[in-house]
């Protein structure tokens, strides 16, 4: 079992509930820990993602057990099962997960309730290769947090799940940095595409060459900005207003003749980076 583990002082900055003393520890596998509460599962630790032991991921939850054993189901309908790491983590958690993996991921804290990521990484920020990283990360966090962060944070931790209904036109803001964003245009709703190797769920965005350290921008002086080659993304972000919508304009003809991705995938999220950004807006345009 690995060593690495978030101090209590950590997770109170990315709202996990804290360790209490009375909790025990019980290694359920080499890359699998939990926290007992009597006979309550109240946190997970899991080192592993796939098959291969690359990260760290700690999330609470709240899973009643007979004597640590039997996994109790959720609802009326499920049945008593023998607790086993496998089906432990099935169980999706139910307040904040956090996650650092060392290839490609960084470092995410995402809300269950809300369905969004509520803190990340950025490319900006560097690498995170290892334990040591993750610590550094989370220092420079810490150490950069506004005097009214508890109280952002305890705003954010109160929100209800949000939907947004996403149409064509729609300017989107998204975080390229912890204080800046990003902003993109819905060009295309998949469905009105009709391409068969494209996920259904799929939103066609152009990203705008431009960042802002707030989304309330002059739309008008935004829509005329040059624009990043559009690229697929899951409509989860927008759906659940992690992307929110900040206006909708008629499209042009600059965004009806727009090309379409060249890539037929579909992104988790917009990749485009906030270096990305201003590097293709002091690039010559042809």
């Amino acid at each position: 079992m690995k060593t690495f583990e978030l101090s209590n002082t950590q997770r109170k900055y990315f709202g996990l509930k804290p360790v209490h003393s009375n909790w025990d520890k019980i290694s359920l596998s080499d890359s699998v820990a939990v926290y007992f509460n009597k006979n309550q599962i109240e946190k997970v630790l899991n080192y592993s993602f796939g098959n291969s032991e690359i990260g760290y991921f700690e999330y609470d939850t709240n899973i009643a057990t007979i004597d640590r054993k039997i996994l109790i189901p959720l609802t009326s309908r499920g049945n008593n099962q023998k607790l086993s790491v496998p089906r432990l983590l099935k169980i999706r958690g139910n307040g904040i997960s956090f996650s650092a993996t060392f290839v490609g991921g960084g470092v995410h804290v995402f809300d269950n309730k809300r369905n969004i990521f509520l803190i990340r990484s950025y490319f900006e920020d560097g690498l995170i290769k290892n334990y040591a990283d993750i610590d550094l990360w989370i220092d420079n966090y810490i150490k950069e947090s506004p005097e009214n962060y508890f109280e952002w944070l305890k705003h954010e931790l109160s929100k209800k799940r949000e939907i947004q209904k996403v149409r064509e036109g729609d300017i989107i803001a998204f975080k390229v940095g912890r204080h800046e964003y990003g902003f993109a245009r819905v060009l295309f709703i998949m469905n009105s595409l009709k391409n068969e190797f494209i996920h259904p769920r799929s939103l066609t965005v152009a990203t705008y060459s431009y960042v802002s350290g707030t989304f309330d921008v002059d739309i008008e002086e935004l829509i005329n900005q040059d624009l990043l080659p559009s690229i697929y993304i899951f409509d989860n972000d927008v759906y659940y207003g992690e992307m929110p919508i900040i206006g909708n304009r008629k499209k042009s003809a600059r965004e009806l003749d727009f090309p379409l991705p060249l890539e037929n995938s579909t992104s988790v999220t917009n990749f485009y980076t906030k270096t990305d950004i201003l590097e293709f807006g002091k690039s010559p345009k042809i």
